[in-house]
């Protein structure tokens, strides 16, 4: 999960590829659905910046399926993460604003 972060923030696409599902989507917090490859361009057309953190990080496991939500750069965010082909890749994650009076 720290090498996908880091990555995200290096605006590495082929790295942050490396741990992201071929059938991956993602809803971004204004509401945006976007497909793998729609999110490898958009990432693409970020700027690096300082990696952030994930904070109160909490992670329930089925099986072969990781589901963790934590807090981030002013976001609340849930990925789901699949072992596929024995490596673990992210399937899909849903960001949302966090309020002023978060817990």
């Amino acid at each position: 999960m720290r090498e996908r972060d880091e990555a995200f923030y290096a605006v590495d696409a082929a790295q942050w590829g490396k741990y992201t599902a071929n059938d991956f989507t993602t809803v971004q917090q204004n509401g945006q659905f976007m497909s793998r490859s729609e999110r490898i361009g958009n990432l693409q057309s970020q700027k690096q910046r300082p990696y952030v953190p994930r904070e109160r990080e909490q992670h329930v496991q089925q099986g072969d399926l990781v589901a963790t939500r934590f807090f981030s750069g002013g976001l609340w965010v849930v990925e789901v993460w699949k072992r596929i082909d024995g490596a673990w890749a992210t399937v899909m994650t849903q960001a949302t604003t966090a309020t002023a009076n978060m817990p």
